[in-house]
């Protein structure tokens, strides 16, 4: 038993490491050198929307699958392949003029995270029963949030100081290392195969059992909700900042980046509380915070407000991610953590993907104050309806 917890643990720590090392060179591509490079190369309000956008589609189209595939066949070749494309996507920038070719290797670089992360999670979720599973999947995010965190500085300080190619270098750098980092996870056959045993049928007959489920599709909506803002917030800010307010990227890379400090301290241990109160209540509140937050940035106009409500951000997105991603599994059961994670993620990524869509185009025919707060709006009615469809008893 101590040795199993052990060996949990360990495979814990070094896929978290290979997290952190993939995200951060996944977020330091975007946050906030995508807008920047956008802004750049000559892109308006509706293309950087639409640059924005494309990277979350991937994950629309294969995330589900991704996660059903390794339920019946394992996970370890889908995590090697997705750290095969996190190495090599950050050596393409190198070679961008256009907007086109912005778009199209945002494109190619957004099946790394789309494969990686639901099916990781779904390998975390195996190792660990559900009185412990939802701290473990906030500790497994913190360590991909430490990429999240250190990216938004490292990146606008890279940009500050030296150029858009000294970026992208360091990008690959970190994704190379986590693609050799791959060969230490220490995989256990029992384990990683127990939910291949139990699992019947197709791949497409899991996630049609996935789909079905209403409770797993409204939290992954739930989800969605939220990354919707989480597209608008990490897309828009950057510019409203630079634009509107006049930071630098230095400046702009510090706010940005203590939003991911505060859900990176914050994650385990909303976590840990639903593990103990429940899943559902963390959800509602995280989204209402949201709503608060993203609402005001652009009533503020210096950098000591716009830092809190940055870190009041980071804390819903915590707050909300922390159960969602544990929710579904435990109503998915063991045998479909992969296909219930992988619905999930689909999910996210349509929120994710018109989050900054919607939002570049609102911006530019309106205001900031319009586009902010549509997304307000909807984490309300995203909290609304969640209270409303989870009323009937079922899993914590």
């Amino acid at each position: 038993m101590v040795g199993r917890i052990l060996t949990s643990r360990r495979f814990l720590l070094v896929l978290g490491v290979i997290a952190a090392l993939a995200i951060a060179s996944s977020t330091m591509s975007k946050n906030p050198a995508l807008p920047l490079l956008a802004l750049h190369i000559g892109a308006d309000d509706a293309q950087i929307g639409l640059i924005s956008a494309i990277s979350p589609i991937p994950g629309i189209l294969v995330s589900s699958i991704a996660g059903a595939y390794s339920d019946k066949h394992g996970r370890t070749k889908i995590i090697t392949l997705s750290l095969m494309i996190f190495a090599s996507a950050p050596f393409l920038y190198l070679f961008i003029t256009e907007v086109w070719q912005l778009a199209l290797v945002r494109f190619y670089h957004g099946f790394a995270t789309a494969m990686f992360m639901p099916v990781a999670m779904a390998a975390v979720a195996d190792r660990f029963d559900p009185t412990k599973r939802g701290e473990a999947l906030g500790t497994f995010s913190s360590f991909s949030m430490v990429g999240r965190f250190s990216a938004p500085f490292l990146g606008g300080a890279l940009i500050y100081y030296t150029n858009f190619t000294s970026l992208y270098l360091i990008i690959g750098v970190s994704a190379t290392l986590a693609l050799v980092f791959s060969l230490l996870i220490p995989w256990n056959a029992a384990a990683t195969t127990a939910h291949a045993k139990k699992f019947e049928g197709s791949t497409v007959t899991a996630l049609k059992n996935v789909v079905k489920d209403r409770r797993i599709m409204l939290t992954s909506s739930m989800e969605a909700v939220q990354y919707f803002a989480m597209g608008a917030f990490e897309t828009f800010l950057p510019v409203y900042m630079d634009r509107e307010i006049g930071l630098s990227a230095l400046e702009i890379g510090f706010v940005m980046g203590i939003q991911v400090v505060a859900m990176l301290v914050s994650k385990p241990l909303m976590g840990k509380l639903s593990d103990e109160r429940g899943r559902v209540p963390f959800i509602i509140g995280g989204l209402l915070l949201g709503a608060v937050t993203i609402t005001l940035i652009p009533w503020v106009g210096d950098i000591i407000s716009l830092s809190v409500l940055s870190v009041g951000f980071g804390l819903t997105v915590a707050t909300v991610t922390a159960s969602t991603s544990a929710l579904v599994t435990e109503i998915a059961g063991t045998s479909a953590h992969g296909s219930s994670i992988g619905v999930l993620s689909s999910i996210m990524d349509v929120g994710h993907s018109s989050g900054p869509l919607i939002t570049g185009i609102v911006v530019g025919a309106l205001s900031y104050a319009v586009g902010f707060g549509l997304a307000g709006v909807l984490l309300v009615m995203g909290a609304m309806l969640f209270a409303f469809g989870m009323r009937t008893k079922g899993p914590r």
